[in-house]
């Protein structure tokens, strides 16, 4: 019987998906009833343990009791002593900490010195290093250099004896004043002998000896001046900024209406269904593309402001446009989508208002059945028998209205307001920046734009490393101890 009547109330709600908002209310009524007769149970039950619990009246006066006996009285003269001897403990303390901090101090100004000392120890052994190093590379290069004259002192006389004149190693321009339009004689011999005092007169001159010097071919290159083609901006390869396409939402989107919704955005699909008119009327050549964009809500206005990423088109002959873009979307005449605001966490709010009262009722319910006496020795709660239901009921209610109330406070956090952009929308696309049709020129337009982004990211970098200078947090309290802190190397703030 039990198990049916369990069936009943807890049964969930049939339906149809379009009576969504029906079975909501159905099963929110039975919800309510359920935490209404729960709510009542409990409370019958707690009275009806409170009304048991309960001593019954007192028909006649209790025996007088003998009064309590206390202590001596503390004079005067105790809380004088007692705070001499307080006084006291504190001088020693201070005195210990003051003797703690002095040879703290000697000891910091003592490691100071001994690093000073260390480090110009260390500099002077590092310039006696560097010095003897240089001294040592000077001395190698010197006795290299000798040793390079002694081999050119003694080949030098055998180069002259030897080989007094070599047509190959001598080196006379070409085509110079002495050759240009001179007769050429015929060869004459050369002497095979090295000892030959007449070796002069027996072999060219050398403005003759150039001719037949050289044994590799002449090579000449040839330019002609011609006009290169400069790139022309046209209505058939670029889409100037001002220009707008109609297209169609083929992926809609629930976008982020709440307070991080900027930075929470949703993927958004258009189809173009026109070729796009320029800023004079002129076509352009933007029909069935499809572009790519990002889009956020905007709870005060009821829209989806979108901002576009890329457009992609398939062009004649099987060429492939695909260009970043920055353009958006009109609705009505008006920047952004228009759409349905929905907020679904208004249950959710209300129930943990709920779980909150009932956290209070707990608390109270608690704090009644609680007696509080205050005393030289301080303040001490103590629970009456008769008062132990009532304790109970108020502790579970707290304990049970604080874990709902988080609960349902943290559910409610997950919840934010959307605006939804439905598929089908038509709306106005419009190029805040213009961008070029051409693909070979779109690549050319893109590795601008990362040039360009790398620059200003780069010099972003830069302004936040003048503004935003690291501070050391220990500074003052180093100079304060006459600790020499270097200088930033932005300036001081």
């Amino acid at each position: 019987m039990f198990g049916n009547w369990k069936k009943r109330l807890f049964r969930d709600v049939d339906g149809d998906f379009e009576q969504g908002g029906e079975i909501n209310q159905k099963t929110a009524a039975r919800n309510g009833n359920v935490t209404i007769v729960a709510l009542s149970a409990l409370l019958l039950a707690a009275w009806g343990l409170y009304a048991y619990t309960r001593s019954p009246a007192r028909i006649h006066e209790e025996p007088s009791q003998e009064p309590v006996e206390f202590g001596a009285i503390i004079e005067q003269d105790f809380v004088e002593k007692d705070n001499q001897s307080a006084l006291t403990l504190q001088q020693n303390t201070l005195s210990g900490l003051e003797k703690q901090l002095s040879d703290l101090t000697e000891s910091m100004q003592s490691l100071k010195e001994n690093t000073q000392r260390q480090i110009e120890q260390a500099k002077e052994k590092t310039a006696r290093l560097v010095e003897e190093q240089v001294r040592e590379e000077f001395r190698e290069k010197e006795a290299r250099l000798e040793a390079r004259l002694d081999e050119l002192e003694q080949s030098q006389p055998e180069r002259l004896t030897i080989e007094p004149l070599r047509p190959s190693q001598t080196h006379v321009p070409v085509n110079d004043s002495e050759t240009f339009g001179q007769y050429t004689l015929p060869p004459r011999p050369i002497a095979s002998s090295n000892d030959n005092p007449e070796i002069a007169h027996m072999q060219y001159q050398p403005s003759e000896q150039g001719l037949f010097n050289r044994n590799e071919f002449d090579s000449f290159d040839f330019f002609w001046e011609q006009e290169e083609e400069s790139y022309h901006r046209t209505i058939d390869n670029y889409v100037p900024t001002g220009t707008f396409v109609t297209a169609v939402v083929t992926g809609g989107a629930d976008t982020n209406a709440g307070v991080l919704g900027q930075g929470d955005t949703t993927p958004v699909v258009f189809q173009t269904i026109h070729e796009g008119i320029l800023p004079n009327g002129e076509k352009s050549r933007l029909n069935n593309c499809t572009v790519t964009a990002a889009a956020y809500g905007e709870i005060s206005s009821s829209r989806g402001i979108v901002r576009t990423h890329r457009l992609s088109c398939i062009q004649e002959e099987g060429r492939i446009l695909d260009v970043a873009i920055k353009a958006t979307a009109f609705n009505f005449g008006r920047n952004g989508i228009r759409g349905t605001t929905l907020l679904k966490n208004g249950e959710i709010v209300q129930m943990a208002g709920i779980a909150g009262i009932l956290t209070g009722v707990g608390e109270t319910g608690k704090a009644l059945s609680q007696t509080t006496s205050t005393s030289a020795l301080g303040t001490t709660s103590s629970l009456n028998q008769q008062d132990a239901a009532l304790n109970l009921l108020g502790n579970a209610s707290s304990s049970v209205g604080a874990k709902l109330s988080d609960y349902y406070i943290g559910l409610a956090e997950l919840y934010h307001p959307i605006v939804e952009i439905n598929p089908g929308a038509v709306v106005n696309i419009v190029f805040l920046e213009g961008f070029p049709l051409d693909p070979l020129m779109a690549e050319d337009y893109e590795r601008a734009k990362a040039a360009e982004q790398q620059l200003s990211s780069q010099s972003n970098q830069i302004l936040d490393v003048i503004t935003n200078t690291p501070l050391n947090p220990l500074a003052k309290e180093l100079s304060s101890e006459g600790i020499d802190v270097p200088p930033t190397p932005f300036g001081h703030q």
